[in-house]
């Protein structure tokens, strides 16, 4: 008996919004690699994830898919605006490919979904403001978000539901192991669906 051939999962079947699908579209994305096959709807269930994908696998999609779809899910019943998501990477140029993914995946819905990387060079007291304004999903360095928490410009303690650590393995080769434990103690305890990548 031959084996059968397994049907992969299409976008349009993961339960995604409208407004995603069509960004995910935009991107000329027709079908998930297979990190974001696996992935998606498992973070979309709010299981926590460690998964392990080469560059270039769309591993960086595969979290923030599920992030913005969150988001949205939970935008008619939200009281106040606030920071639901945190993605932490070891370096400025990840972050800011971070920031791109999630800034090309929220185009059809960027009145809703807010993203700000906190990463850049620029003084930490200048970007008060834009955190004041309790964007959805803040991307940086965990030195940089650590910073932002003890400053008083970033409060994740009641909204914090989704927590990423990308590249985990060079994060802890960083040196960022003492701000990571340092930085988990200023979130809840029961933060949603945390991921962490590797690879």
């Amino acid at each position: 008996m031959a084996d059968e051939v397994e049907k992969s999962l299409a976008f349009h079947e993961m339960g995604l919004d409208d407004r995603l699908l069509k960004a995910i579209a935009s991107q000329g994305w027709r079908h998930p690699t297979l990190i974001q096959e696996r992935a998606i709807p498992l973070a979309l269930e709010g299981k926590d994830l460690l998964a392990r994908a080469r560059t270039g696998s769309g591993k960086t999609a595969a979290f923030v898919i599920p992030i913005i779809q969150r988001i949205l899910d939970g935008k008619q019943a939200a009281k106040e605006q606030a920071v639901k998501a945190l993605v932490l990477t070891p370096s400025k140029e990840l972050c800011s490919q971070a920031y791109k993914n999630a800034v090309a995946l929220s185009s059809c819905c960027s009145r809703e979904v807010r993203c700000l990387d906190v990463s850049g060079t620029t003084d930490i007291t200048s970007q008060r403001p834009m955190l004041m304004e309790k964007p959805d999903i803040v991307i940086g360095t965990p030195s940089r978000v650590l910073a932002h928490i003890q400053g008083g410009n970033l409060e994740l303690q009641q909204s914090l539901e989704m927590l990423v650590i990308d590249e985990a393995d060079l994060v802890f080769s960083f040196g960022y192991e003492k701000d990571i434990k340092t930085l988990l103690g200023y979130v809840h305890v029961h933060v949603y669906k945390s991921w962490s990548t590797v690879g």
